[in-house]
């Protein structure tokens, strides 16, 4: 009894151990990023160490892959490079000069903890808290691993989404917590995937490919069979599916400056679209399937 009461401890103890892990060889984050007339995604990769105020710490760079709309240009930008490590179970990362608490998995229900911004022109506050709602264990890939949810604390101004922040992986909204007191039109959204050599991958299905920007990559074409026309146009356009449309669909409008103008739901295969009230210029239409799946297509507004 006792011999099978050690081998359980032990493989206990293995698969706690084999979670306390972060930024391990391979591990890349895809995060969802749209902004106006842009959209595609944020994608972070461990590239190295490097020592900062005497700790061995993790470099994370951060790039954003995006298309134009407007301009019909793909585009990729280096928005920089974060420096992060873990230790006793705590990952911090570097801000304004000192290191942080990023995620704390030594927390229980009630605790808080401390997280740092970027400089936003001073909008937003340096600093701000965070509160632990509750704690558990999730499996993935095989692994065992803790999760925290989490909310702000009063008044801050820097958050993690509602989603939970799970171990090795991080926040399944985005890595770092994002302002509160302005649009975040910088960084990226929700996660879409996360994987490093040890791992594997894991996906969470809200996008058909972990690097994915728009429709014209698309690697299932039968998801891409719907036209808009005409274009450009005085008072009407024609949304019409070549195949059979599978549940409802969520139609959406968008001016250039990202505000929604409408917002329908239809199982046709063909939909008249009203937009005699909209002012001249250029518009976005955006179709969203059940599974979360979106298109969109620039339309043109024209003075009657």
């Amino acid at each position: 009894m006792k011999t099978i009461l050690l081998g359980l401890l032990l493989i206990f103890s293995s698969s706690i151990m084999q979670a306390q892990v972060w930024a391990p060889s391979g591990a890349t984050w895809y995060y969802e990023w749209a902004a106006m007339w842009y959209s595609g995604y944020v994608k972070i990769t461990y590239t190295g160490d490097t020592i900062v105020d005497g700790k061995s710490t993790k470099i994370l760079k951060k790039e954003r892959f995006t298309y134009d709309w407007v301009n019909h240009i793909y585009s990729t930008n280096l928005i920089g490079y974060e420096y992060t490590y873990l230790e006793n179970n705590i990952v911090y990362y570097y801000r304004y000069g000192q290191f942080f608490k990023l995620y704390d998995f030594n927390s229980v229900a009630n605790d808080s903890w401390l997280v740092a911004g970027w400089d936003l022109f001073h909008l937003c506050d340096d600093t701000a808290t965070v509160v632990v709602d509750s704690t558990g264990f999730t499996t993935i890939n095989s692994f065992s691993l803790k999760y925290l949810k989490v909310s702000p604390g009063q008044n801050s101004t820097w958050v993690f989404s509602s989603d939970p922040i799970i171990e090795r992986i991080g926040s399944l909204g985005y890595m770092f917590p994002e302002p509160a007191c302005v649009v975040d039109l910088y960084e990226g959204g929700t996660l879409r995937c996360y994987c490093d050599d040890s791992f594997g991958l894991y996906k969470r299905g809200s996008s058909p490919a972990c690097d994915y920007i728009t429709g014209i990559e698309d690697d299932h074409p039968e998801r891409n069979n719907f036209k808009v026309y005409p274009v450009p146009s005085n008072s009407i356009v024609i949304l019409e599916f070549i195949r059979q449309v599978k549940g409802n669909m969520i139609i959406e409008i968008f001016d250039i400056l990202g505000n929604r103008i409408k917002n329908l739901q239809t199982d046709r295969v063909k939909l008249i679209i009203d937009i005699g009230d909209l002012k001249s210029g250029i518009y976005f239409i955006s179709v969203t399937d059940e599974s979360g799946y979106a298109l969109k297509q620039k339309i043109i507004k024209n003075t009657p």
